[in-house]
């Protein structure tokens, strides 16, 4: 029998993911905001750690992810380095999603936001880690005109971006419809109009009548006085009556119900006479001359606070265009920021108020503005120096009700709530002078404890009144972490509180050789001996894990392949250029890496 055999993308560096160290996070009270109590989490740090840090709490349980990453467009942006090598950003990617993968509740979606560049790519990545039975679409957002500069450039005129919509198991999959604002239907013409009387002595008349009836003149009058206005007038008024505004459509006898036919059929017997079928907990059938009447209610719905006529929404969304944003959340973000309607949309599509949402890579922070409005939920993660200025002012106004742009009309948002701000942890341990991992000095009692609970996979909830009890995995699996050197007494005195069917991990520094066979409901182990090569210690960044691509050879062989090698480029630094093959293109290495 041949080997499993399965479709997927190959790349160099693929396989060959980190093993991360899982951090706790640093509440900065000086940072956060509003309600003490408030769930919503502002985190700072890089964005592949701080998932790890969250996946003991939060695995399972985000409703919905919205993503929008570095597009690889070999082009350095302000904030970020954006220019990262096809293998680089491919490798970036899986590793972060593999992680969200495990964050994602069972009926949750996830959201990718990509331009062209790599575009397929992430399809068949995403396709392999959500699988390509939960793929629900893949949308393309219009984010722009084409209009300016770019539209004299050669070719076809960009004006797209796509946004990848997964969900994690669509048998469990939680959704909802949405719908688009559309122009007015103009094929509903008619108007009843006595529509107090009973059904069957309904009047039709033609719609401009009963518009300049309304408004008491012609309509030639009508159009000079409100000249390029006159379409939004008769939209309003079709709108504020759009019970009575109708169209007639044919309709097959064999498409209806038996009571339907009947009622059809007289119709056509008794001109002029409207005739009705009766449908209980849906629209009434109503008919004239043989043919059904259609209201103008049924193209409506209530979006964004506002009575619309409205459509089902599809994969193409070209009606929340990106320009005009600069001033949106009082932060300005270029090349790079979201409008908060499209966020809105997508949190309409897969959640309900409560649910908790998460965005990897924050920006300027659109994502936890536009949930904290809606009443969701939120964790936002970001590495740059935007963390500070531009996310916390932002979601600081959001909060105080001083921030009125975006969706706050819509959703007649006036401030409330509140976050906490958090910063990752340094690594735990770090080599001395002497090339020796010890823990490191930024490390207290506490975020030990707090820290060691995390690395063996117990939840850290100190118990007030027996304080071996930091931690635990079980009803009756604890664990206690001390810097103390541990002796055979301080085991007895702690076997003297343990229950019979207890059980305790005792992580130190030092202890006595006797205390290892003391009680088999007692494990002792030593930090951080215990520690070492479980993860990888005293790396802070992994925005850029950059692997060296083989070089062709004149005949245009391999080069033996390099191992990874960890890059110091920092977002937010441009990155040096050198020669490749004759262009100028951006290295990923300072002068002193090459």
């Amino acid at each position: 029998m041949p080997a499993k055999q399965k479709l997927e993308l190959t790349w160099i560096g693929k396989g060959e993911s980190p093993k991360l160290e899982p951090r706790i996070l640093i509440e900065d009270p000086s940072k956060s905001f509003g309600d003490k109590n408030a769930e919503n989490m502002l985190i700072h740090g890089d964005n592949l750690l701080a998932l790890k840090a969250l996946e003991q709490e939060f695995s399972n349980r985000i409703q919905c992810i919205y993503i929008d990453p570095p597009f690889n467009t070999q082009q350095a942006f302000e904030h970020y380095d954006d220019g990262v090598e096809h293998s680089v950003w491919l490798s970036l990617m899986y590793d972060r999603l593999k992680l969200l993968h495990k964050l994602l509740h069972p009926s949750g979606s996830i959201f990718i936001h990509i331009d062209d560049s790599e575009l397929g790519y992430l399809i068949a990545v995403a396709d392999e880690i959500f699988g390509r039975k939960n793929r629900v679409s893949v949308i393309a957002f219009k984010q722009s005109s084409a209009s300016g500069p770019k539209a004299v450039n050669p070719g076809l005129v960009t004006t797209t971006n796509f946004v990848l919509f997964y969900t994690k198991d669509k048998t469990r999959w939680k959704s909802f419809k949405i719908f688009v604002p559309t122009g007015r239907d103009d094929r509903y013409s008619k108007f009843i109009e006595n529509p107090h009387e009973s059904f069957e002595k309904w009047h039709l008349i033609n719609l401009k009548d009963a518009f300049c009836k309304y408004y008491n003149a012609t309509w030639d009058t009508l159009k000079a006085r409100f000249t390029d206005k006159l379409e939004g007038k008769l939209e309003d008024f079709v709108l504020a009556n759009a019970d009575y505004v109708v169209r007639t459509a044919r309709v097959a006898p064999k498409d209806v119900n038996e009571d339907a036919r009947t009622a059809l059929v007289n119709s056509t017997q008794n001109a002029n006479l409207v005739f009705r079928s009766q449908r209980p907990g849906k629209e009434d059938y109503y008919f004239l001359n043989g043919e059904q009447l259609l209201f103008y209610r049924t193209k409506t719905k209530i979006i964004n606070g506002k009575l619309t006529t409205a459509a089902a929404g599809t994969n193409v969304w070209d009606d929340l265009l990106s320009n005009n944003l600069h001033n949106e959340g009082s932060v300005s973000f270029p090349n790079g920021k979201k409008p908060e309607f499209l966020i809105k949309r997508v949190f309409e599509l897969s959640t309900e108020k409560g649910d908790f949402v998460l965005d990897s890579f924050l920006g300027s922070g659109t994502t936890a503005a536009t949930a904290h409005k809606m009443g969701l939920k939120w964790i936002g993660i970001e590495l740059g120096e935007h963390c500070y200025s531009h996310c916390l002012p932002r979601l600081k106004k959001v909060i105080d009700g001083s921030d009125q742009s975006g969706i706050s009309g819509a959703v007649a948002w006036k401030g409330g709530g509140g976050f906490k701000f958090y910063e990752l942890a340094p690594s735990l341990l770090r080599k001395d002078k002497f090339g020796n991992w010890v823990i490191a000095p930024a490390y207290n009692a506490d975020m030990l404890a707090a820290s060691m609970a995390k690395h063996e996979g117990f939840k850290y909830c100190p118990d007030t009144e027996l304080f071996w009890k930091q931690g635990s995995s079980t009803e009756k699996d604890y664990i206690f972490t001390t810097t103390n050197h541990v002796g055979v007494g301080f085991i007895d005195a702690i076997l003297d509180e343990m229950k019979p069917d207890e059980r305790l991990l005792i992580c130190c520094k030092s202890f006595d050789k006797a205390c290892e066979t003391r009680d088999e409901r007692i494990n002792i182990k030593k930090i951080p001996k215990m520690l070492l090569g479980k993860c990888e210690f005293g790396k802070d960044d992994y925005s850029l894990n950059i692997v060296n691509v083989p070089d062709l050879n004149d005949d245009g062989s391999q080069e033996a392949y390099a191992p990874p090698a960890a890059s110091s480029a920092k977002k937010g630094r441009k990155p040096k250029t050198k020669a490749v093959r004759g262009e100028d293109q951006p290295s990923l290495f300072g002068e002193d890496e090459k």
